[in-house]
């Protein structure tokens, strides 16, 4: 596909980026109201209907505000993406500025740059085909069991049971009793489907790649300051090292001002889909309704879960350059130099990661607090209703 196709050096996460384009995330400004319509259309055929047109019962409400919950996550969280493209262009400025001295010369690091590059982009490849499987079943299935079961149950005079896209009131239409009103809502809706699809799949890579690759970075350090030792031009490659240690946190401290407040949105919301699935089984048991939930629970729960363990990893690969920057001889150099390899110990002994706003850092110990903080909430919920 012309889509995966690359031309630029290795790096910098280039198929997350043009996804982000697709969404309106752009170094151009005319190309950032492409998301606007987008919005737009969330707000009509989900925000609104979901919140102000009601439910046939408390459980369909369950499904439909989990819904929302879900929903509400994604495009919110690329609204966020859309406004911080400044900071986003300017962090894939420094890495490419990062990456073209990496490549500049053969080394272990440029080889590892290049491998990791190579993996990463793979991975997305793989995971952005196989999404269209998903995306075409969920957006047609509904219209073809529907109409299926109208043709087979019509012929025993039963009332047949329409399988909606989303639980909701579609404004004017008797979506759930009139075929008509239905395929009007289907005919809505597919596109919808798709729509989402595409939101979604914008915000989960590019948020996970560029964290992947950051990650890589003080990977990179690492490597760069253990061949430190077997250089001729100790001096120079220590001082090479230093900067890059600068440059790849320099990247980070980018990549968590844009990705705190979605983390954030994220960790509230996901905590609220959570609660609905236990609440939803708590009162109506199992069945064809809750099914569609747990695949919602199951999208919510990989989707943090990536952010968390990739978290983790970023955080653990910079604290290793402290270790490795104690064992590359530093007593051997001169007094200013051993001066800045103190700095940089230093520096890299702080904690540096991705947090939700300011509170807490996207981590695996945080990942067992929101299933605990969900407990908590459910049983909170569970006695209310």
């Amino acid at each position: 596909m012309r889509f995966f196709l690359i031309e630029k050096p290795p790096g910098v996460p280039h198929i997350a980026l043009k996804l982000l384009r697709l969404v309106g995330v752009s170094q151009t400004q005319s190309e950032r109201y492409r998301y606007v319509p987008m919005f737009v259309l969330f707000l009509l055929t989900i925000a609104i209907p979901k919140i102000a047109f009601g439910y046939p019962n408390f459980e369909t409400s369950i499904i439909g505000l989990a819904e929302l919950f879900f929903q509400t996550n994604r495009f919110v969280g690329v609204l966020l993406l859309v406004l911080y493209s400044d900071s986003i262009f300017e962090l894939v400025r420094q890495s490419e500025f990062f990456t073209k001295n990496v490549l500049s010369e053969t080394s272990p690091v440029a080889e590892y740059l290049t491998k990791m590059d190579a993996q990463v982009t793979k991975i997305t490849k793989l995971y952005l085909t196989a999404l269209l499987v998903p995306a075409n079943f969920y957006s047609y299935s509904p219209i073809v069991a529907t109409l299926w079961k109208y043709y087979n149950t019509h012929e025993n005079d039963t009332a047949p049971e329409f399988t909606l896209h989303m639980e909701e009131s579609f404004y004017r239409l008797n979506v759930r009793e009139k075929l008509d009103h239905y395929l009007i809502f289907g005919a809505i809706m597919v596109p919808i489907s798709f729509l989402c699809a595409l939101v979604g799949t914008a915000k989960l890579v590019s948020i996970l790649s560029l964290i992947k690759y950051c990650t890589v970075y003080f990977q990179l350090v690492k490597i760069k300051l253990e061949e430190v030792g077997r250089s001729e031009n100790y001096t120079r490659e220590i001082r090479s090292a230093i900067q890059m240690h600068q440059s790849a946190l320099s990247c980070t401290d980018l990549l968590h001002d844009i990705t705190a407040p979605i983390m954030l949105l994220q960790l509230v919301l996901c905590i609220l889909v959570w609660s609905s699935m236990l609440l939803y089984f708590t009162v109506a048991g199992f069945n064809t309704q809750f099914i569609s939930l747990f695949i919602l629970f199951m999208f919510d729960t990989t989707e943090t879960f990536g952010y968390c363990f990739l978290g983790n990893q970023l955080s653990d690969e910079s604290a290793r350059v402290a270790s490795v920057v104690y064992d590359c001889r530093w007593e051997d150099l001169p007094p200013p130099l051993r001066k800045d390899l103190q700095l940089t110990m230093l520096r890299a002994q702080r904690p540096v990661g991705i947090t939700a706003g300011k509170f807490c850092f996207m981590n695996m110990e945080q990942f067992g607090e929101v299933v605990k903080t969900t407990y908590s909430f459910f049983v909170v919920l569970r006695d209310q209703f």
